[in-house]
C-alpha cells in the first residue's frame, strides 16, 4: 500500500511540474506579487511597476512584504520566468503538506495520513495555491509549521518558534493573521488545546511583527498608504465599513448575499460539508464520540470559517484553503473511526476531491497549454520603455530600458502615471480593449502597428479565460506631443 501512495505522490507533483504554467494563464496578481520580488532580485530595490496605487520610485508597501521578498531569493537562484514563480508556491504547498504529514504522526496511522495527504494535494482551493503564484502559500505553510511546533510538546525551542511564527503571521498576509484566530477559538470550542501561555507566546509574536512592519513602513513614510491600501480599502468588508463610519459615504460595508454564499465559492468545500455530515451521522450511529466530534468541528470550519472570513474581508478562492484544509483533515480522520467501510470513505472523498480540483486544472491547462507568445525582442528594443499585458510580462524582463505591467498606475491613489514616467514609454504591447484606458493614463498620442499575439487572457476570478489580441502601439510624435493625464 506504501509504494501505492508513494506512486500518487510522484504522479501528483509530475503533473503539477508538466502543467504548471498551462492554468492559470499569467494573471494580474502573478505579476503584481512577483514584480517587486524580481526588482529586488534583479537589484533594482524593493520596488513595483505592477501596482495600482504606487510609483515604481517608492519602497513598494501595497501588501504585506514577506512573499515577495523570499520569491527575490528564489528567483535569484532558478530565474525570472512564470515556472519559476509558480515552482516556489508549488515548494512552499509541498512543504505545507510534509508538516501536515509530521503533525499527524500521533493522531493517525501511515495509511490515514497518505489519505489525508492525498486529499489535501489535490482539493481545489489547495491545488489553485499550487499553480497562482499567490502569498496565500506562503500563509499555508506557516500555518501548518505553526501547528506541528504546537503539537510537538517535547521540543527544546518550541516556545521561540511559536513565537517567531507569530512575528511572521502580519507580514505573511493580514488575512492570515485574523485566520490563525478564527481557527483558534473553533479548536477551542471543540478539544480544548491551548494553553494560554502558547496563545501568549504567539499573539505576541503577531503583535511584535505587525509593530516591525508599520516601523519599516513609517520609517519610508508609508505607513499611512500602506493601511489605506490594505486595511481600508474598499475591495474588504471592514475596509466598506470603515469608509461608511469614517468618511461617511461609499459602498454598502455588508453585502449579505456575499456572506452567505462564501462557503460555496469552491468546488471542494461543498462535498466537505455534504461527506461531514453524513460521517457525523453514521458516527452518532455507532457511538463513535471522538468521530462525531471531529465531523462537527470539520463541518463547522468548512461553514464559519468562510462566513467570518467574508465577514472580515473577503473569501476568494485563494482564500479557501482556510477552511478546507482543517475541514479536510478533521472530516477524513473522522472516517478512520468509524466501524466499517472507513477506506471506501476516505477514498470517495479522495475521488470528489480529485475531480473538482487538481484534475480539473491539470485537464485545463493540458487543454489550454503553456501561455507562450512570439518572442517580443522582434518589437521592442533595449531603449524601449514598454507597458505589457501580463502574458508578455517575463518575456519582457530584462529586454527593455524600463518595463510596467498593464494595472500600473490606474487606483485612486495613483490614477495615471506621473508625468516624468509616461513621457518616457515609448510602446504599449496591451490588449486592444485595454488600449483607451492605458493610453489614456500614459498620455501621449499613439498608433497600432500590429498584432503580438492572440493570446489566453484570465482576469481576476480566473474562471473566465477570453482570447483576444495583444496589440502593438508605438508613440506617435516621440515625447514632443506627450501631455500628462490631468489628475482626477
Amino acid at each position: 500500500m506504501r509504494k501505492v501512495f508513494l506512486l500518487a505522490a510522484a504522479l501528483w507533483l509530475v503533473l503539477n511540474l508538466i502543467t504548471l504554467t498551462g492554468y492559470p494563464a499569467v494573471w494580474v496578481d502573478e505579476i503584481q506579487f512577483a514584480d517587486p520580488g524580481i526588482h529586488l532580485a534583479l537589484g533594482k530595490g524593493f520596488v513595483s511597476a505592477a501596482w495600482f496605487n504606487q510609483p515604481s520610485t517608492e519602497f513598494w508597501a501595497s501588501y504585506t512584504p514577506l512573499y515577495s521578498f523570499l520569491l527575490a531569493g528564489w528567483l535569484k537562484v532558478f530565474g525570472i520566468s512564470s515556472f519559476a514563480v509558480r515552482s516556489f508556491s508549488l515548494a512552499l504547498v509541498t512543504a505545507s503538506l510534509l508538516m501536515v504529514w509530521l503533525a499527524l504522526k500521533r493522531f493517525a496511522d501511515e495509511s490515514q495520513r497518505w489519505r489525508i495527504i492525498l486529499a489535501l494535494a489535490v482539493c481545489q482551493p489547495i491545488a489553485f495555491l499550487e499553480r497562482a503564484g499567490r502569498p496565500d502559500s506562503l500563509s499555508l505553510l506557516l500555518l501548518t509549521a505553526t501547528a506541528l511546533v504546537f503539537l510537538e510538546t517535547s521540543w527544546r525551542w518550541r516556545s521561540v518558534a511559536l513565537f517567531l511564527l507569530g512575528v511572521l503571521a502580519v507580514p505573511s498576509a493580514i488575512q492570515y493573521a485574523a485566520y490563525v484566530l478564527v481557527l483558534a477559538v473553533l479548536l477551542q470550542i471543540f478539544f480544548k488545546p491551548f494553553a494560554r501561555r502558547d496563545l501568549g507566546l504567539w499573539t505576541t509574536g503577531a503583535a511584535s511583527g505587525a509593530a516591525i512592519l508599520a516601523l519599516i513602513y513609517a520609517s519610508h513614510q508609508l505607513l499611512m498608504l500602506f493601511i489605506e491600501v490594505t486595511l481600508v480599502s474598499k475591495q474588504s468588508t471592514i475596509g466598506r465599513l470603515l469608509q461608511h463610519v469614517v468618511l461617511r459615504h461609499g459602498e454598502a460595508p455588508f453585502v449579505f448575499s456575499d456572506i452567505l454564499t462564501a462557503p460555496f465559492r469552491d468546488y471542494a468545500t461543498p462535498i466537505l460539508i455534504a461527506s461531514g455530515i453524513a460521517i457525523w451521522w453514521f458516527a452518532k450511529r455507532q457511538q463513535q464520540v471522538l468521530a462525531s466530534k471531529l465531523a462537527a468541528f470539520g463541518v463547522a470550519c468548512a461553514i464559519l470559517i468562510p462566513l467570518a472570513i467574508q465577514l472580515l474581508g473577503k473569501y476568494p478562492l485563494y482564500y479557501a484553503y482556510m477552511g478546507a484544509l482543517p475541514a479536510t483533515i478533521a472530516i477524513v480522520l473522522a472516517c478512520g473511526h468509524l466501524k466499517t467501510k472507513t477506506r471506501l470513505a476516505q477514498t470517495a472523498i479522495l475521488a470528489f476531491l480529485l475531480f473538482g480540483g487538481a484534475g480539473r486544472f491539470w485537464w485545463k491547462a493540458w487543454q489550454q497549454g503553456a501561455q507562450t507568445i512570439p518572442d517580443p525582442s522582434s518589437v521592442v528594443s533595449p531603449e524601449d520603455t514598454v507597458v505589457a499585458d501580463y502574458p508578455a510580462y517575463y518575456q519582457l524582463i530584462g529586454h527593455t530600458r524600463e518595463l510596467f505591467a498593464i494595472a500600473y498606475a490606474s487606483g485612486k491613489l495613483l490614477p495615471h502615471f506621473p508625468p516624468e514616467q509616461g513621457s518616457q514609454v515609448t510602446k504599449l504591447l496591451v490588449r486592444d480593449s485595454m488600449f483607451q484606458e492605458v493610453a489614456k493614463r500614459v498620455g501621449g498620442q499613439w498608433q497600432r502597428s500590429g498584432d503580438l499575439s492572440n493570446s489566453v487572457v484570465i482576469d481576476d476570478d480566473t474562471y473566465n479565460p477570453e482570447t483576444e489580441a495583444i496589440g502593438i502601439y508605438v508613440r506617435v510624435g516621440g515625447n514632443k506631443n506627450f501631455s500628462a493625464p490631468a489628475a482626477r
